[in-house]
């Protein structure tokens, strides 16, 4: 037996003082009587009883001595051996995953709360000596609380332990869970989980594990591991995918993409609604065999730019999945910039195309921007598309660019282009298109037989490129795409031919616009419950005018930050670090709306634009103002809402661990009862006149 404050034993001390009260004899005060008659007949009766008085005496004393060691004890804190080799260090993991919020009849509870409430009583039975740690896990783990036997830290760390709608993954929480249960002498882990979702890797080390507790040699030095289920139910209907994106066949459309799995074990049948801005536009039955999943497209989408919602009317366990969510983006234009002198073929194919915002610009005008201070000749973050019609530029930046009969570089030019990595020569006597790459996306449905062409002249294409038709030897038609740029390139003047008053020819203007759009990268503003939202905040010219002033004015007027609005209208406020932002708060399902923080500072006035300046085809203003992400859990493992029958085995059944044990509380605790009891042991004898 050991002592937390042995130096308070010298308390014992105090046993002096009550023994010498106890023996001290009081001195008698002498006085004068007329008779000893009748003391003489009390002192015979008294010496009757002297020896029963003096235990009466002694038995006070040693009530007295029993009452103060009891008290010396307890606030010394006797701990024994025995008691600190029982003691266990508890690690409780709590699934709060998406199937999690399964509701359970009779009583109405989620999954999540039936789990919790296993876990509050689990505390309630902790002993003095016991440890507990708390840990929530959906795909990622969560300590809510450490090593701690205050049960009231316990409490709240497992009431804060809030639902969400991400995928189940227990492997990580179990490995940190043995990582943490290494440190300790006698740890036990119990994980409260539905576990209809386990890996194969999970479920080897689970079965191993319980081989292990099997073993008795092994029994008492390996961690224990109990598992207790939370739910039976099964009858679930969920929607597993709910995507929007742009059309693959017309490029100005867009194609919405629904699933929907009955993980039930009989038929359902149910209405799938679908609204846009909360509006109902689209309602389609559905009938499902057990087991069965269905797709579904949507297209040709009357409205654009707004909220899409995907609802099941149906009544079932899991309402979580009963709902998805996507973003309709708005329809933008496709910037095309043509340069030429004039060419009322090219400009008038460009113009029928609906999805184009052509601007048209002469090659002097174009050359005065380019050479601008202001300008950078990258063009890509203006237009998506430059198309040069007989003219060649001095710099090229990347982009997506069209040359159509461009002029051979002087040979007296004193800094050639040597981005443009082509040799024009001499003209072709007999231009005709002899061969053409059919199966080339630019070339698609394209007959070229019998053009007429009135000029052509001889190419060297570059070693990288890749020639879509000829003239017998010679390449008249050829594309190099090289990391950031694409590149089409003509050698035919389209004045002087056939080929724009040929259907061919706005076929391949729009096979060629659709051909650089595949180049580029969809932005599709989804995201499955639980990842990293990662968005590219475009700098705007107010912004950056706002920095420039900060340097010398107050860096606190310029805004650094976004807000996002999440489902229930909660919100954060995020740095903008390096033109992004990462966002990691997509425990719920629902829309997320990033906005610029308002606190921007005031617009300054607009500059007059100069007359022979390009015209922009952005605004990174309204790029930024608001962009809308749909978050959806989207799996079709956390539909299955029934528990996965390869674990029946290793279940274990809810008890209390250590509810049932005498030692709940420390020592010194019954130390006080005792001494509390035997002082009102002492008082009933004192008022009996059994002691003195």
């Amino acid at each position: 037996m050991n002592f937390l404050s042995p130096t308070s034993l010298f308390l014992f001390g105090l046993a002096l003082p009550i023994i010498a009260l106890y023996i001290l004899k009081l001195r008698r005060r002498r006085a004068p009587v007329s008779t000893l008659m009748f003391w003489e007949e009390l002192f015979r009766e008294r010496q009757t009883t002297s020896l029963f008085q003096r235990l009466k005496h002694l038995l006070s004393l040693l009530l007295q001595l029993l009452f103060l060691a009891l008290l010396v004890f307890a606030i010394a804190q006797p701990q024994f051996a025995f008691i600190t080799k029982s003691a266990q260090q508890l690690v409780v993991i709590i699934d709060q995953s998406a199937s999690m919020n399964t509701i359970e009849k009779p009583d109405g509870l989620t999954r999540l709360e039936s789990a919790k409430q296993h876990a509050l009583r689990t505390v309630e039975g902790l002993r003095f000596m016991d440890e507990m740690t708390v840990i929530s896990s959906h795909k990622r783990p969560t300590i809510h609380s450490p090593f701690t036997s205050h049960q009231k830290s316990l409490r709240e760390a497992i009431e804060a332990i809030q639902q969400t709608d991400i995928s189940t993954d227990l492997e990580p929480v179990i490995d940190l869970a043995y990582a943490i249960a290494e440190t300790k002498p006698n740890p036990k882990i119990t994980v409260f989980s539905d576990f209809q979702s386990i890996s194969e890797t999970l479920l080897a080390k689970l079965n191993n594990k319980a081989q292990q507790d099997k073993d008795p040699q092994k029994s008492d030095q390996e961690t224990k591991l109990r598992l207790i289920r939370v739910g039976k139910a099964r009858d679930n209907v969920g929607i597993t995918q709910f995507r929007v994106r742009k059309s693959i066949v017309n490029a100005f459309d867009y194609e919405t993409l629904l699933n929907v799995i009955n993980a039930s074990e009989e038929e359902k049948q149910f209405n799938v609604e679908l609204y846009f801005k909360d509006d109902l536009f689209d309602v389609r039955p559905y009938t499902l065999a057990p087991g069965e999943s269905k797709s579904e497209i949507f297209r040709n989408f009357a409205f654009e730019g707004g909220k899409l919602k995907a609802i099941l009317d149906v009544n079932d366990a899991l309402p979580t999945d009963n709902i998805a969510y996507a973003t309709l983006p708005k329809r933008e234009l496709i910037p095309v910039l043509l340069v030429t002198e004039g060419n009322p073929f090219l400009e008038k194919a460009l113009a029928v195309d609906e999805k184009l915002k052509l601007n048209v610009v002469t090659p002097i005008k174009y050359e005065s921007n380019v050479s601008s201070e202001n300008r950078s000749p990258n063009v890509e973050n203006n237009y998506q598309i430059v198309i040069f019609d007989r003219y060649s530029p001095e710099t090229l930046g990347n982009g997506n660019y069209m040359f159509i009969y461009p002029p051979a570089a002087s040979p007296s030019s004193e800094s050639p282009n040597t981005e443009l990595n082509w040799k024009i020569g001499e003209p072709l006597e007999t231009p005709i298109i002899t061969e053409w790459e059919q199966d080339h996306p630019i070339l698609r449905h394209v007959h070229l037989e019998n053009v007429l062409i009135g000029e052509a002249y001889q190419v060297t294409p570059p070693p990288t490129a890749q020639i879509l038709a000829r003239s017998f030897e010679d390449p008249v038609l050829f594309v190099n795409t090289v990391p950031n740029r694409k590149i089409v390139f003509a050698a035919i003047n389209i004045l002087e031919s056939d080929l724009p008053l040929r259907i061919a020819f706005p076929v391949i203007i729009a096979n060629m616009i659709q051909w650089f759009q595949q180049g580029t990268r969809i932005q599709e503003y989804h995201l499955q419950t639980g990842e990293i939202l990662k968005q590219r905040i475009e700098p705007t010219a107010a912004i950056s005018q706002s920095a420039s002033e900060a340097k010398t004015d107050s860096p606190q007027n310029v805004s650094e930050r976004v807000k996002i609005t999440g489902p229930g209208d909660k919100t954060w406020e995020i740095s903008i670090e390096h033109d992004e932002i990462l966002f990691d708060q997509t425990q719920i399902a629902g829309f997320y709306e990033l906005k610029l923080k308002e606190t921007s500072p005031p617009e300054p006035a607009a500059p007059i634009a100069e007359a022979n300046s390009l015209p922009e085809a952005t605004a990174s203003m309204e790029q930024n103002s608001g962009i809308l992400w749909a978050v959806n859990l989207a799996d079709e493992m956390e539909s299955h809402i029934g528990p996965d029958p390869a674990v029946e085995n290793l279940l274990a059944e809810s008890v209390l661990p250590s509810s049932a044990a005498l030692l709940r509380y420390p020592p010194w605790f019954y130390l006080v009862f005792l001494a509390v009891g035997l002082s009102a042991v002492e008082w009933f004898l004192y008022q009996r006149r059994r002691i003195d």
